[in-house]
């Protein structure tokens, strides 16, 4: 993992206290260190592994399957592992039709579980999975307060511990390239911020002060200061407030160019947000400092769960703060506690439960959180503008022995640029998407009627030049049945995308001052113009539905 200097996150003296006290003194660094690949540390995972491999579903509480699955698939086990298919059905059965109002009576289905479960099915096969995934993330929205956090049903309060897995499974969804709306990420951020105590922990159920000035929360401890930390963290990259981008290529309009990650300034983030990222670092500074003074090793109750968090939180500020320390002392200082109170079947038992208390444990030993963070090779850019849902009656792309999406088998030179253009580590996407362009109508009108759900399912592509360019080509056929999805891509984040969009449609209808969009548009000026392609879109045909976005 290549770490690299960073000016906007603030270094103060308790900071560096903190850092000091994790470290150790002269006689800690005459100890041997734990790391991830010390034997003693193998051994112990592999006979978690081993416990929870043979009782993952021991313990029938949906997020306990989530947290076994996740274990395995973390360690390396395959997505067709017989305990990860097996974890994978017992949730899928209890989603059971789809219905929100019904899930949100369900005891089953808390924010714990639901959280747990997205992580779970994304970690698994995004694409395999993509039906539920979305579903959980529409209730995961539903179920957000309005100040932004997550917490029981009854209580207008946020729970700092139920709203962490709101924060990591938005995250993770993203990274998978799932829709999560900017303004959920928003609000969580703000009742974090708004919601920790003066002394820099978070307690158990925020409370806001008048005028959003901090007061005395109840209950803070190291286990939801972890939890509120990392996921103030989480937020903050979510947001863009890691850093900005460089673009270049001067052949493709300016949104689309490539991308290159380059150290930001406070302040700017690449997503756009009103959120003073100032207030994020400040809240994120009184925090690390109260840690500096309360870090444990051993915090009492449910602490296999409090040191899953703290391994989240660490690695997200390493990641943040950019420090470079693989093997930390506070890893070995754990590891070495871990490997004491682990039983003699593998397994560990704490508050939990022990398949959720040994999945814990197993998580931390792996460092779970950096290894999600080196997978996703995104460092610091900030992933709101990252992959995108799609509308769920043209999700029909073949999916294959692995759950991923692929294309059905193509023949012609138009049809393997589909292919390539379908494949999802976008090689070679820059010939590809100039391929697309070069394509006269007839021959985008012969690969639509073939593969159409395919070529219209490439609108929810990674890449925003890969979307531009399948866009602009659906205004060519001028078929109806492209219609819904180039309204869904009046979505897009990248306004060059928008255009096209609005230009095809326009293409389709055969009237180019139908729908106007100002170049540089407002949402407002987007809401509008969606409404009016919607209207004249039933006007054709009443039978559309729109669920799509009546999900945003």
């Amino acid at each position: 993992m290549r770490m690299h200097n960073l000016r906007c996150w603030p270094r103060v003296p308790a900071i560096l206290a903190f850092v000091g006290m994790l470290l150790g003194g002269a006689s800690g660094a005459l100890e041997a260190a734990l790391t991830t690949k010390s034997p003693e540390v193998l051994k112990a995972i592999d006979r978690g592994i081993d416990y929870l491999a043979a009782k993952g579903t021991s313990d029938n509480r949906l997020g306990a399957y989530a947290l076994a699955g996740m274990s395995l698939l973390t360690y390396g086990e395959s997505f067709d592992h017989p305990m990860v298919a097996e974890c994978a059905a017992k949730i899928q059965e209890a989603l059971g039709d789809h219905d929100v109002e019904e899930l949100g009576k369900s005891t089953k289905f808390d924010m714990y579980s639901t959280g747990m479960s997205i992580i779970f099915l994304v970690d698994r096969a995004p694409d395999k999975h993509r039906t539920d995934i979305e579903f959980l993330l529409r209730y995961l929205q539903k179920m957000q307060k309005p100040h932004g956090g997550w917490g029981y049903p009854n209580l207008k309060t946020g729970d700092t511990s139920m709203t962490q897995y709101g924060v990591l499974s938005s995250w993770k969804a993203i990274h998978a390239g799932f829709n999560v709306p900017i303004g959920s990420i928003e609000r969580v951020t703000l009742w974090l911020v708004r919601t920790q105590d003066p002394s820099g922990g978070c307690g158990y159920q925020g409370k806001i002060g008048e005028n959003n000035k901090l007061i005395k929360q109840s209950g803070v401890k190291q286990s939801l200061t972890a939890a509120g930390l990392g996921s103030l963290y989480i937020c903050s990259d979510m947001l863009g407030m890691t850093k900005k981008v460089e673009r270049r290529d001067d052949d493709v309009p300016r949104a689309l160019r490539e991308v290159k990650p380059k150290e930001n300034k406070p302040g700017s983030p690449r997503v756009k947000t009103s959120i003073d990222s100032q207030l994020v670092y400040a809240t994120a500074g009184r925090g690390n400092q109260w840690f500096a003074k309360n870090f444990k090793v051993d915090a009492g109750q449910y602490n296999h769960y409090y040191l899953y968090a703290f391994e989240r939180y660490m690695s997200f500020r390493e990641y943040c703060e950019k420090i470079d320390d693989k093997n930390p002392k506070w890893y070995s200082d754990i590891a070495a506690h871990l490997l004491e109170k682990q039983a003699e079947d593998g397994s560990w038992k704490g508050d939990c439960g022990v398949v959720p208390d040994t999945s814990f444990a197993v998580l931390f030993l792996l460092r779970s959180m950096r290894k999600s963070l080196e997978k996703a090779k995104l460092f610091g850019e900030g992933i709101m503008v990252g992959g995108r849902g799609l509308p769920k009656d043209i999700s029909k792309a073949i999916l294959n022995a692995e759950g991923k999406v692929v294309s059905r088998p193509l023949l012609g030179p138009a049809e393997r640029l589909l292919a390539a253009l379908a494949n999802p580590e976008l090689a070679n996407i820059d010939d590809s998407v100039n391929l697309v362009e070069e394509l006269p109508a007839d021959k985008i009108e012969t690969l639509v009627s073939k593969h159409g759900d395919v070529l219209r399912r490439l609108v929810g592509n990674k890449s925003p030049k890969a979307r531009w360019a399948i866009v602009k080509a659906l205004g060519k056929t001028r078929n109806l049945d492209n219609v819904e999805v180039l309204i869904y891509a009046l979505t897009d984040p990248i306004p060059e995308v928008v255009h096209a969009a609005n230009e095809s449609l326009l293409r389709i209808r055969r009237n180019l001052d139908a729908v106007a969009l100002p170049e540089k548009f407002s949402e407002e000026d987007r809401r509008l113009v969606i409404e009016k392609w919607k209207a004249w879109y039933r006007s054709i045909r009443p039978d559309a539905k729109f669920e799509w976005m009546e999900s945003k």
